[in-house]
C-alpha cells in the first residue's frame, strides 16, 4: 500500500506525479481550505465565499488528477496559513503547528495500514520541505516526530518538492534541513528519470491544475535541479533507521 501526503492539492502531482501513476495508492491532501490562485480570474468579493469558491475549484482540479492516475483521494480540510493570519513562508511556531497536524494526521495514517497479520511494509511519501513553505515543513516535522514508530510499519520516503526544487539554492537548503532533522538515520536518493512519453504525460497532469499556472507550465520548473539526471525526473529519498 502506497500513501502520499500532499500539503496542498497540487503538490504530489507536481513532485511525483509519474511515480504515483505507476504505483497507485492513496493520496492524502492536508491544507485544502484555500484562498490562493495564481491566475487572474473573477472571484467572489466576500471572503468566506471566496475561500469556498477557490477551495472547491482546487478540489475539482485535484479530482481530475486522481481520476487520471487511478488513486483514492482523501481530504483533511485543514486551513492554509493565510486563513490563519500567517505568511506562507513564515516558520515561526511551526513546531506547534506540526504537533496540531500530528493530532489529525497520525490516526489517519495508522488507520490506513494493512492488518498486522500482513508482514509487508506499506510505503509513505512525505514532502521534503524544499522551499520552506510552512505547510510543507510542518508535514515533514510531523513525520519526523513520529518516525520512531512509523518506520516499524511503513517504509518512509521524502519527495523533493516541485516546483521549489527546480531552484538550486532552495533545493540545497531543503536537502540540508531534512538531513539535519533525520540525523542518525540514512537518507538515500532515488532518482527516477522520465522518458519522452512519461514527460509528456506528466506535463499533461500538471496542466490539470489550471488555477496555479499564470503561464503555460515549463518542464524546467518541474524537475529537481539535482545534476543527477538530464531531462525531466523525480527524486525521492528513502529513510533507513
Amino acid at each position: 500500500m502506497h500513501l502520499y501526503l500532499s500539503p496542498h492539492n497540487d503538490d504530489v502531482c507536481f513532485s511525483v506525479g509519474n511515480l504515483v501513476s505507476r504505483l497507485g495508492g492513496h493520496l492524502v491532501n492536508l491544507f485544502t481550505r484555500s484562498r490562493y490562485v495564481a491566475v487572474n480570474m473573477e472571484l467572489p468579493s466576500e471572503e468566506r465565499a471566496r475561500v469556498e469558491f477557490i477551495s472547491q475549484l482546487r478540489r475539482r482540479e485535484d479530482q481530475l488528477f486522481t481520476e487520471a492516475v487511478g488513486v483514492v483521494r482523501h481530504d483533511l480540510g485543514l486551513w492554509e496559513p493565510a486563513l490563519m493570519g500567517r505568511e506562507p513562508f513564515d516558520l515561526a511556531g511551526v513546531e506547534i503547528e506540526a504537533d496540531a497536524l500530528s493530532a489529525r494526521l497520525m490516526p489517519f495514517i495508522y488507520s490506513m495500514l494493512p492488518s498486522e497479520d500482513n508482514p509487508d511494509l506499506a510505503s509513505l511519501y512525505c514532502p521534503m520541505g524544499i522551499g520552506g513553505h510552512r505547510d510543507h515543513v510542518s508535514t515533514l516535522l510531523a513525520i519526523r516526530n513520529a518516525f520512531g514508530t512509523l518506520h516499524r510499519r511503513y517504509t518512509v520516503f521524502l519527495y523533493e518538492d516541485l516546483h521549489y526544487a527546480s531552484n538550486p539554492r532552495a533545493r540545497q537548503d531543503g536537502v540540508q534541513r531534512a538531513t539535519s532533522l533525520f540525523a542518525g538515520a540514512r537518507l538515500s536518493a532515488i532518482v527516477m528519470p522520465l522518458n519522452a512519453d512519461e514527460s509528456k504525460r506528466k506535463m499533461q497532469l500538471i496542466s490539470l491544475y489550471a488555477s496555479q499556472h499564470p503561464h503555460v507550465p515549463s518542464i524546467a520548473d518541474f524537475t529537481p535541479m539535482s545534476g543527477l539526471a538530464s531531462g525531466l525526473h523525480e527524486i525521492v529519498w528513502k529513510i533507513s533507521s
